[in-house]
């Protein structure tokens, strides 16, 4: 899948010597376009959307209006025709490299006949949402292009793991709930066509039937992960998002203690053993005042499609058992693995207005702070998520790890739509 990045974005290689246009801005509000799942994996459609200029060049362009009524009448080809596999229903809503690059060099002529537009969607939106935030040293031309491969990438991944059942990153916890080719699927698939007709001719532009049948197929198989819990610091961790602002941070050690939850592997268990260990290691050191705030990162992954939440779980643990109290506790109900315990943490820091220049500590049992502390699990991040999702990480304990926040964190991944 990685190879149509390098075809998407031949255009728009990143100079070296490129300098920063302006990114994240702290008080940015992200937009809604009402559905969560969606504006968490594709933040550049849920801008366009709401850009009424913008919305209107692409709903007018000749080129892209062909390809959106082809798709559309697809939809609704589907419907009543004989097609039954997932490729033959699904398949024609991925976009080919071929496809992409046709869009690419209109959307890029449109940019270069309607800068002020599009320059005020980029400076005033996308930048200082942070959710591109590794493409800041870009010049706007190149920061569309690659915002528009990013929604290529995550849409083409989302069909092929829940529409064509093809084995992805993690198949273990973020499968399909169903098999694919399974006589039950079929059916569903081809009514959720039947479905999707009646609001095809709504479509006005390009992109939205693609988007229409990705949705779908996540909210078939009851993926909404990336919505739960949202808006999170008006609900879970509202207490402790005021709680910030009023925080004296130089009577602390630690910005933040960040605890990785670990998935319980029987139904029947809420916390799993690992887990009620690390946080018991944690109520010491959060009670000698090592840091104002606890992060508990871990979403709902184990067992398969099982029904806890690990930061909800841990949460409850700690309340409970150990009476801390809720305004010292931020949940990431999201992350499904230790790479993004460690961006999750991060987002939440840095969106909520923890000092990102304060060193924080990862806290966990030793067997992860083992992995976690290798040069492994650097290139692991390396390759997962293109970054590292810390800097200056330093083991000090056979339990503790300290390390600071890094900016590009903010970043969406198209690879990940279960938490982008």
């Amino acid at each position: 899948m990685k190879k149509y990045l390098s075809i998407l974005l031949l255009l728009s290689a990143p100079s070296l010597l490129a300098q920063s246009l302006g990114g994240f801005q702290p008080g940015y509000k992200l937009l809604s376009s009402g559905n969560r799942v969606a504006d968490k994996n594709y933040y550049l459609l849920t801008v366009i959307r709401q850009t009424p200029a913008v919305w209107q060049l692409l709903q007018q362009e000749p080129g892209l209006q062909t390809i959106g009524r082809q798709r559309a009448e697809l939809i609704k080809a589907h419907a009543q025709d004989t097609c039954r596999t997932p490729v033959s229903l699904v398949g024609g809503f991925r976009w080919s490299p071929a496809d992409s690059l046709q869009i690419l060099t209109v959307i890029q002529s449109l940019y270069s006949r309607n800068k002020p537009v599009f320059d005020k969607l980029i400076n005033e939106q996308l930048r200082p949402s942070g959710c591109y935030q590794r493409f800041v040293n870009l010049p706007n031309g190149e920061f569309l292009a690659r915002a528009w491969g990013q929604y290529v990438l995550g849409i083409n991944y989302t069909i092929d793991q829940f529409g064509l059942g093809k084995k992805m990153r993690y198949p273990r916890i973020d499968s399909a709930n169903y098999p694919v080719n399974g006589r039950y699927y079929r059916t569903v698939l081809k009514d959720m066509f039947a479905y999707l007709a009646e609001q095809a001719d709504t479509m006005a532009v390009f992109y939205q039937p693609s988007l229409a049948v990705a949705m779908q197929l996540m909210d078939v198989n009851d993926r909404d992960e990336p919505a739960r819990h949202e808006p999170m610091e008006r609900r879970d961790n509202q207490k402790a998002f005021v709680q910030v602002k009023s925080t004296p941070w130089t009577k602390y050690t630690y910005a933040a203690i960040v605890v990785p939850g670990n998935g319980p592997e029987l139904a029947t268990t809420p916390l799993s053993p690992l887990n009620k260990m690390r946080l018991d290691m944690v109520v010491s050191r959060y009670r000698k005042r090592w840091a104002p705030f606890i992060i508990l990162s871990g979403g709902y992954c184990y067992p398969f499609r099982g029904p806890y939440g690990e930061a909800i779980e841990m949460k409850n643990y700690l309340m409970q058992k150990h009476g801390i109290p809720e305004s010292a506790i931020l949940i990431d109900p999201h992350a499904r693995h230790t790479t993004t315990n460690f961006r999750n943490a991060n987002r939440l820091m840095i969106r909520y207005g923890f000092p990102t220049d304060k060193v924080c500590v990862f806290i966990s049992t030793q067997s992860q702070t083992n992995s976690v502390a290798s040069a492994a699990f650097d290139d692991r991040n390396r390759r997962e998520l293109s970054y590292l999702p810390y800097r200056d990480k330093k083991r000090i304990s056979p339990h503790d790890i300290e390390f600071y926040p890094t900016l590009e964190s903010l970043h969406m991944d198209p690879y990940d739509p279960l938490d982008p």
